[in-house]
């Protein structure tokens, strides 16, 4: 596959969920260096001993694998830096197991979630590895569907008004300032308003921009605003000025894959997780038995 352009990376970034979960990482935390006296270690994988513990080259790749936008940070240096912490991990595990710390219903409480994390992770990943790669036909209908990010994709640069109203008051206000055609009319509104507010100017690329927001921005003369509602008031989004910068379908397919790959995935863990609970039998106990069925009759038409 060709190359990504920095654009096409950006929108990758803007797309694609986040890596790895903590789950792994503390599962590494906890787990002990492999003892030298083990039966059958191979002893050309060990690449530290700290007393009486081992710790392998496997241990340094899976910490690296699981954090790998900090592995590309730390380049070259990244095994020297992981072992370091996996050395420090360790001294301070056997100082722990030394002091019983192991054995304090806090630590083993802890232990058991990290467990449960790394276990559950596992049973997703086989889940997400039956995606089928999506073809060049669906990638096509992903690019013509969002024009706003790829064919009419903009650089926008936004004044950002943050005003802090009561609820009551943030509709009006939202109704009133996206009628306006300018930021000094804003401006003016948000100053005799008595609210207190503050802004500030910023430069947004589309793919970082939210995709329900960026439906609203995308078709906005310069002068016009959009008011997004939050829970302590409303902030006011005027355009000042958009540049056309258009990706072709060759420079996005790339990151559009990923994209569909990555949605496809969350999909069909979706659904797994979904059948797992309709074969389980849940009981909620107590206060959280309360708040479920409460949440159940708000939800119900």
């Amino acid at each position: 596959m060709h190359r990504l352009s920095r654009g096409s990376t950006r929108l990758a970034g803007r797309l694609l969920s986040g890596a790895l979960g903590l789950g792994l990482v503390l599962l590494l935390a906890g787990c002990p260096g492999k003892d030298k006296s083990a039966a059958g270690a191979d002893t050309s994988q060990i690449v530290a001993q700290v007393n009486d513990s081992e710790i392998s080259i496997h241990q340094v790749e899976a910490m690296l694998a699981a954090q790998p936008a900090l592995a590309e940070q730390l380049g070259a240096d990244g095994p020297r830096r992981a072992l370091d912490s996996l050395i420090d991990q360790e001294l301070a595990a056997q100082e722990a197991r030394q002091e019983g710390l192991d054995k304090t219903p806090r630590v083993l409480q802890a232990m058991e979630l990290a467990k449960r994390e790394v276990l559950a992770r596992a049973y997703q990943d086989q889940l997400a590895e039956k995606v089928v790669m999506p073809d060049t036909e669906a990638v096509n209908r992903y690019y013509d569907s969002h024009p706003e990010l790829f064919a009419k994709r903009r650089q926008y640069t936004l004044q950002e008004t943050l005003v802090k109203a009561p609820a009551d008051k943030s509709p009006e206000l939202k109704g009133k300032v996206e009628k306006l055609g300018s930021v000094e009319a804003v401006n003016a509104l948000v100053n005799d308003s008595g609210l207190t507010h503050s802004r500030r100017n910023s430069v947004q690329w589309a793919e970082g921009i939210p995709m329900d927001l960026l439906s609203q921005l995308a078709y906005l003369k310069n002068g016009q605003s959009v008011g997004v509602p939050r829970k302590d008031g409303l902030v006011i989004l005027t355009l000042l000025n958009a540049e056309e910068a258009p990706m072709s379908s060759g420079q996005a397919g790339n990151a559009i894959q990923a994209a569909l790959l990555s949605s496809s995935r969350r999909e069909l863990v979706q659904k797994g997780m979904e059948a797992l609970r309709q074969r389980a039998k849940i009981q909620r106990m107590g206060a959280f038995a309360q708040a479920a069925s409460a949440a159940s009759s708000a939800s119900a038409p």
